[in-house]
């Protein structure tokens, strides 16, 4: 996108970055000012926030005898991030941690100015060599929220760190930062990104649809509640993320403590998902109740519009639980250490350790072969309806296995799924419908 020169500043006498973007030949005369526009767009985003983790803009321009547009910024003497991984590999997890809570400072600091990033990455994030503190550079793709330069249907930033809505060039906010921003945070602690692919098309298909392999898969020395913590900020509903850098924070803050990060911001869970037990007409109604009563007690609200909206909103719940199916999933595994995530319609709703326990199978006094088996049964509450369901086995070592079925349930239905794992004729994983 441009070249960056390390300049001089005889006025102030200090070193400065000084970044110049050459316009590709041959544009017409309309998408040759939009790139400008474009890049000066960075200065105009960058150059009103103020703080510590965001590399701060002196100066931005066109230079006429050069015909090409400037930003003079602060110079960081140092290494990207990208440049840090690539040598260490991952990093010391408390180190780690307090990167990302500089970082998501500096975020939520842009996000509240109205300035989204859009382009977060590891290269994006220089690390200060005398003390180590890190900063945000290059909002060349950033957007004013204010601004109608950049569309949604728009494609901006990296492949591999894109949130998925993002991918789909639909309107992103603030929290399609911290998605990326989470991605760099599981790069960090784990070695690897969550979400791989051989190319774009499968990169993009792996952030929109599949769900990683937990980290404490990939590490053991990670905090409790680190899993938890990723299943919320790599979300692919924004609706179930940490909805602003501040909630963000507040969870790196409660890990590193050793602690449960706070879920008061997280969304209602949706209801087609509760169990409802089969208690009959009258054990229901009092089951929900019960419910109703409990969230009386967390909300201490005595008005009586809060109590008519409160059953309002019980008999909605009622009315939404009775469209639900059960999914039953029967489950034979033959792997001696893997991990199955099972989603629906790109959201997470179950998963489990395979371990299948080794036997030998002897005859004659001789040993023969090897064998192993573990048999599941569990029981998933869905909406009626069509769904996809996809079965995804991390093996040991890097093997990655995958399958896809879909499932058309009536409401009240109930319906069997079965699952093979293991090495076999049909692949490392396999899903049927009854």
């Amino acid at each position: 996108m441009g070249v960056v020169y390390l300049a001089h500043d005889p006025q102030v006498r200090r070193r400065i970055a000084l970044k110049t973007y050459a316009v590709p030949s041959g544009l017409p005369a309309e998408e040759e000012q939009a790139f400008r526009g474009r890049f000066l767009r960075e200065a105009q985003a960058a150059g009103a926030l103020n703080h510590p983790a965001i590399v701060t803009i002196f100066d931005a321009g066109d230079d006429p005898d050069l015909g090409a547009p400037f930003i003079a910024m602060e110079y960081v003497e140092g290494q990207s991030l990208k440049d840090l991984l690539r040598t260490d590999g991952s990093l010391d997890p408390e180190r780690a941690f307090a990167m990302a809570e500089t970082l998501v400072s500096g975020l939520d600091a842009a996000h509240r100015a109205g300035v989204i990033h859009r382009d977060i990455k590891p290269a994006n994030i220089l690390v200060r060599a005398e003390d180590g503190a890190v900063k945000i550079a290059d909002f060349g793709v950033a957007r004013l929220e204010t601004s109608e330069l950049t569309r949604s249907g728009d494609t901006l930033g990296s492949p591999a760190y894109m949130s998925p809505e993002q991918i789909r060039g639909s309107t992103v906010d603030g929290r399609s930062d911290l998605f990326s921003l989470a991605i760099i945070l599981y790069e960090a602690l784990c070695g690897e990104r969550p979400f791989c692919g051989d190319d774009v098309s499968a990169l993009a298909y792996a952030i929109a649809h599949e769900t990683p392999l937990p980290a404490s898969r990939r590490r053991a020395d990670l905090p409790p509640g680190i899993d938890e913590f990723f299943d919320r900020a790599l979300a692919k509903d924004p609706d179930r993320r940490f909805q602003d850098g501040r909630a963000f924070g507040e969870a790196i803050v409660a890990l590193r403590n050793g602690q449960s990060f706070r879920r008061s911001d997280a969304p209602a869970p949706d209801a087609t998902l509760v169990e409802v037990p089969a208690l009959g007409r009258f054990g229901r109604i009092a089951s929900f109740a019960a419910v109703g009563r409990g969230i009386v007690r967390r909300h201490r609200r005595k008005s009586a519009a809060a109590a008519l909206a409160l059953v309002m909103g019980i008999g909605v719940w009622l009315i939404v639980a009775g469209n639900t199916a059960t999914l039953v999933l029967v489950g034979e595994n033959r792997f001696e250490d893997a991990v199955l995530t099972l989603t629906m319609d790109g959201e997470r709703v179950y998963s489990r350790t395979l371990a299948a326990g080794r036997k030998r199978a002897r005859m004659f006094g001789k040993e023969l072969f090897e064998y192993g088996k573990e048999e599941f049964e569990t029981t998933i509450r869905v909406r009626g309806g069509e769904h996809e369901i996809v079965a995804e086995v991390a093996a040991e070592g890097s093997e990655r296995y995958r399958d896809r079925a879909i499932v058309v349930i009536a409401s009240g239905e109930t319906r069997r799924l079965k699952l093979h794992a293991g090495r076999s004729i049909r692949g490392g994983v396999s899903l049927e419908t009854d």
